[in-house]
């Protein structure tokens, strides 16, 4: 059971790897917040808050203008799930790696992020071949980016759990 240990600490990730998987593989359709946003908010709200602003994401302009109220909502939930769910990818991956002796000290925060990075763009593959979905450069960048506050706040609470540790002794 011991050599299983180290293994064992692998399983959160992979958990959140299939969770992902199984988002990419769901069309936008079953995934769209819209009608929900539609229900609870109007247009006219939404344009009152947020009229003003206005951005290009991947090719396309991202406003209340172009795209509707309920879907610029549901563009920025939509882009803080992938960073918020990357950012948790990191830190598990921290953790399964903390386990092996081949990956210490800060390489361990480094593949963290190389691997959630190379799973996003599997992702985006993935999702490229589902229905009402395609595969965007910038949701990578946005993944790894998320991946690496993930892994730099595992970072920080580390240090501080272990300055803790270093107190009470």
């Amino acid at each position: 059971m011991h050599n299983l240990r180290p293994w064992l600490r692998w399983l959160p990730a992979i958990a959140m790897m299939a969770i992902l998987f199984a988002f990419s593989s769901q069309s936008y359709q079953e995934q769209s917040l819209v009608p929900d946003i539609e229900k609870n908010t109007s247009d006219q709200s939404i344009a009152d808050w947020f009229g003003g602003i206005r951005f290009s994401y991947g090719g396309h302009e991202i406003s209340v203008e172009s795209v509707g109220g309920a879907s610029f909502i549901e563009f920025f939930i939509r882009k803080a799930a992938h960073f918020g769910s990357y950012a948790l990818l990191a830190a598990l991956l921290v953790y399964a790696l903390s386990g092996n002796t081949w990956a210490n000290g800060g390489r361990r925060y480094f593949y963290a992020v190389l691997i959630a990075f190379l799973y996003a763009c599997t992702d985006e593959l993935h999702q490229s071949f589902t229905p009402g979905r395609t595969a965007m450069v910038q949701d990578v960048v946005l993944d790894t980016i998320g991946a690496a506050c993930g892994a730099s706040f595992t970072i920080l609470l580390n240090r501080w759990r272990g300055a803790g540790r270093r107190r009470r002794a």
